[in-house]
């Protein structure tokens, strides 16, 4: 996993609603990793404040959850905001639950009914639990979202540049590049570490500690030295120590030797492993595949 913290926004006209919510996740850890509150009174200020919070492109965010008041600076403007995450930011894996506390304005079939939100709940049963449960289920579910859209957007990409190994490489180094940024084109500090891919022994990209090649083969040889969990009948498998993981893919008549490397902030979650194997599976037919 590469976040250090998890954002979640809050954009509620009421005060007290925002230092409620902030002393009710103050320690809150997920994965083991903190979460970062940030807080908006408008639809027009939460827009102004995800946009601040967008990565290289307006789909990718670095928050995960919104809780969203729906009645603002008019009856609907938190609807309206939660319209502008799907469909002009284009966002599918933030996990919205909008807030209430005048129902008959906004009655919980009709929302559910005609907004892409993942939850409904009046003010008033908005307790500390329940609040646990929404941000600590959201970010779940906005990780595995996001993670999993992530790697078929650049597995898309990679088939536009199998023409040849060196556009993928130059394709996959691009992308990496692009999911670390905000729109500014400066380094997000909350995604950090280090990760490669090796394919038939050769490093095609890696990032932070593992640019290096001798330094990235030489924690590869050493995870791969100890037991290793099997995947799948191929000879598919992965190597867990610590916050360092390994997925190893056995060469096939369709497919290369790959390797994914990852040191995470925490040890990767089940998910996790099994969303990058997926994708290194298909990485690796694509070199298979590409013209040296």
């Amino acid at each position: 996993m590469h976040n250090t913290e998890f954002n979640v926004v809050l954009v509620d006209d009421e005060p007290d609603v925002h230092e409620i919510s902030r002393l009710a996740l103050r320690n809150f850890r997920i994965y083991d990793l903190p979460v970062r509150l940030h807080s908006a009174a408008s639809k027009a200020g939460g827009i102004e404040l995800l946009n601040s919070l967008t990565l290289g492109r307006a789909d990718i965010s670095q928050a995960s959850v919104a809780l969203i008041d729906v009645v603002m600076e008019t009856d609907h403007a938190g609807l309206e905001l939660c319209a502008y995450i799907r469909e002009v930011m284009k966002n599918r894996s933030m996990q919205l639950y909008v807030r209430t506390g005048q129902p008959g304005i906004a009655p919980e079939r009709s929302v559910i009914d005609q907004y892409d939100i993942q939850g409904y709940l009046a003010k008033s049963e908005a307790t500390e639990d329940k609040l646990y449960t929404l941000v600590k289920a959201g970010v779940r579910q906005a990780m595995y979202t996001g993670v999993s859209h992530a790697l078929q957007d650049l597995l898309h990409c990679l088939i536009q540049s199998a023409s040849s190994r060196d556009h993928i490489a130059e394709t996959m180094r691009g992308w990496l590049r692009q999911v670390r940024v905000d729109l500014k084109g400066e380094t997000v500090a909350s995604i950090t570490s280090s990760s490669c891919y090796l394919v038939d022994d050769q490093l095609v990209v890696g990032l932070n500690e593992w640019h290096d090649e001798a330094v990235a083969r030489q924690r590869r040889d050493e995870l791969a030295a100890l037991p290793a969990t099997p995947i799948n009948e191929d000879g598919d498998s992965y190597t867990m120590d610590g916050r360092d993981f390994l997925i190893q893919i056995a060469p096939t008549t369709a497919n290369a030797a790959a390797q994914y490397m990852l040191r995470g902030t925490v040890p990767a979650p089940d998910w996790e492993v099994a969303l990058y194997h997926g994708f290194l599976r298909s990485f690796a037919a694509l070199w298979k595949q590409a013209a040296a």
